[in-house]
This record gives C-alpha cells, structure tokens and sequence, in this order.
C-alpha cells in the first residue's frame, strides 16, 4: 500500500474516531448520575435551559453522527434512496437543532464573548444547512454539495472545540474564562474558512444525477 494511501487511511479513521467519540460523549448528558463539571455551571433547574440544551446535544450528536455516511461516496452511487433519507434526518436535525443551540448559547458561563460566539454559531448551522436543502429541492446539485460541507464543517465544531480547549488549558495554561470565549469562535471560523479555501481549489464533483 503506498505510503500517502496508509497515511489517508490513517486520517480518516482517526477522523471517524473523533466524529463517533463526541457523539457518544453527548449522549452522556442524558444519563443519570453522571457527574459532569460542564452541566454544575450551568441552570439546570431552568426548565427552558434544559429544554433549548438537551435539544441542541441530542440532535446534534445526530447530525454529527450522519455526515461520514453522507460524504460516503459509495453509499451516495449504490443507495440514492438511503442518503436522501439519511439527509433528511440531518437537516432536521440540525434546523430544530440549531433553534436550540441559539436559546442555550446566551447562557454562556463566561460573558457575552462566549455567548456572542455560539450564539453566531448557531445561526451559521442553521443557515449553511437550509441552503443545502433548498439548494437540493431546486437541483442545484453542485450548490447542495458545497453548502453540505458548510453545514457539516460548523457541525464539526463539537469537535474542535473538544481538541482546542484542552490545549488551551493545558499547553497555553489559559484561564477558562479566557480560553472559553476563545474557543467559543475558534471552534468554528476556522473549519468555515477551510472549507471555503477547499471549495475553491477542487474540482465540482455531483452528489448524484440531477435528473
């Protein structure tokens, strides 16, 4: 096996790794009597809080689960049916989602930075995946593809914020009233910016036939 083969091989399951092991982490916040640093700062006694949070986490670890099985190449040539069907999950998801995450963004336990942040976020997920879906309602194929790749890349942000974080904490030795507004935009503009510049450089490749 050529070596630049091996090291994609490598990067992708490592990738996949990272998508599923967020994704399970979320579902954690549903089980009881686990301890959790992250929920003794917020309201949980706030029926609303709980109502826009367990929304956006639950969904969310959907939509994140979902997109290594739309950007499957395979599954979009040989199961048409069975990825529109798996799109129209995630970007339900996502929408009703991203409702949530604007509502607990403003709860932020490190001030407005933060807030401000996620709260833009949100807005970002919910506009790149309605566009994504509009785009395929009209066939715009080649419009569809690229703004999935803008959807799934602020959907990622639940994983970079788990890798910049910790390094921000631990390596940079940030404060966390610091190091959370931070990560708060940098989990997220950066995965836009990529996907922009990785837009651009390749070649339109269709998701399926128009017709």
């Amino acid at each position: 096996m050529p070596m630049n083969l091996f090291l994609r091989k490598i990067g992708t399951g490592f990738g996949y790794f990272l998508i599923f092991g967020v994704s399970l982490y979320a579902l954690t916040y549903f089980l009881p009597g686990i301890p959790s640093g992250f929920l003794s700062s917020k309201p949980v006694d706030n029926v609303f809080w709980r109502a826009v949070f367990f929304t956006h986490v639950g969904l969310g670890a959907i939509a994140l689960s979902l997109g290594p099985f739309q950007f499957s190449t395979k599954l979009r040539r040989r199961r048409v049916k069975l990825h529109r069907f798996l799109g129209k999950i995630y970007v339900f998801s996502i929408l009703v989602g991203s409702v949530g995450a604007f509502g607990s963004a403003w709860f932020a336990s490190t001030g407005w930075v933060a807030a401000l942040g996620f709260g833009c976020l949100a807005v970002t997920w919910f506009y790149t995946t309605f566009r994504a879906y509009r785009a395929i309602r009209r066939g715009q194929t080649r419009s569809h593809q690229q703004w999935m790749f803008r959807s799934y890349a602020t959907t990622l942000a639940a994983v970079t914020l788990r890798l910049i974080l910790p390094l921000e904490l631990a390596v940079f030795q940030l404060p966390f009233a610091m190091a959370y507004p931070i990560v708060a935009w940098l989990c997220w503009v950066p995965n836009l910016l990529f996907v922009e510049w990785w837009i651009a450089k390749r070649k339109p490749t269709p998701v399926f036939s128009d017709n």
